[in-house]
């Protein structure tokens, strides 16, 4: 365990190359011009980094990258969040990121179950390497992988996913850096297996059905990527358990 449990250490190994990101739709066109309820590719990794009692990795093709840790503390039965991004992740304000913080512990508190550990605090820390737009949404998704990992009793996973109004009205899904200069943006994390969402956070002025149709590219895309994160959970638990010794003749 680490002195400082509240730090997350960079990731062990580099980027990855662009042909193992998982979620990009075949035969359509990435903005520029990928359509508007399109995502981007996702390289996701359970069991990242070996001081951690649970971790994950999830970077984004051409996108954003985060890395979650988690490790146990002494303390009150309680979910501790911790949400930072590296100096030299992106020129981001801080205003833009307010409310990070907050809606990761929420998002997270409705799906640990803290009543199975009553003696004990439970530490996840998140780091943002690199801001290349919906990194929040990442950021939960990472989390809670790293929870998984960790073999903390969830009542399911929690994804997370990103949605902005443009000026003109068009509402994108993912949104790059560029992309969230826009009229009103839009974090969503849901559970997908209860279908039940579990944060939202919503920023500027939402029109009409805007807000109800962000809502559903959201959940949507929350659903192509929840596949992809038990898929990574599966290779994390294989390579942890230990091979069968055969019998002796």
């Amino acid at each position: 365990m680490p002195g400082d449990t509240r730090r997350v250490r960079g990731p062990e190994e580099g980027s990855q190359s662009p042909a193992l990101y998982a979620v990009k739709e075949k035969g359509k066109a990435l903005r520029v011009g990928r359509g508007p309820a399109e995502q981007r590719g996702v390289y996701v990794r359970a069991g990242f980094l070996s001081q951690a009692v649970g971790s994950a990795y999830v970077e984004v093709a051409e996108g954003s990258k985060v890395v979650s840790g988690v490790w146990w503390g002494a303390g009150e039965s309680r979910l501790n969040c911790d949400l930072r991004w590296a100096r030299f992740s992106s020129p981001l304000s801080t205003q833009r990121r307010g409310g990070g913080a907050l809606l990761l512990q929420q998002s997270l508190e409705a799906a640990v179950r803290m009543e199975r550990y009553p003696r004990a605090e439970l530490m996840v820390s998140v780091l943002v390497l690199e801001e290349r737009g919906a990194a929040l949404p990442l950021a939960i998704t990472c989390a809670a992988l790293a929870l998984a990992d960790a073999g903390i009793e969830m009542y399911d996973l929690v994804v997370g996913a990103a949605a902005c109004r443009r000026d003109n009205g068009d509402i994108l899904l993912d949104p790059t850096e560029g992309e969230e200069e826009s009229a009103a943006s839009m974090c969503l994390a849901i559970m997908p297996t209860l279908n039940q969402v579990s944060g939202l956070l919503c920023t500027g002025e939402w029109e009409g059905d805007s807000s109800v149709e962000a809502m559903k590219l959201c959940m949507e895309g929350c659903q192509r990527l929840y596949p992809v994160l038990q898929q990574s959970l599966l290779k994390s638990t294989k390579k942890k358990v230990p091979a069968p010794v055969p019998e002796a003749s």
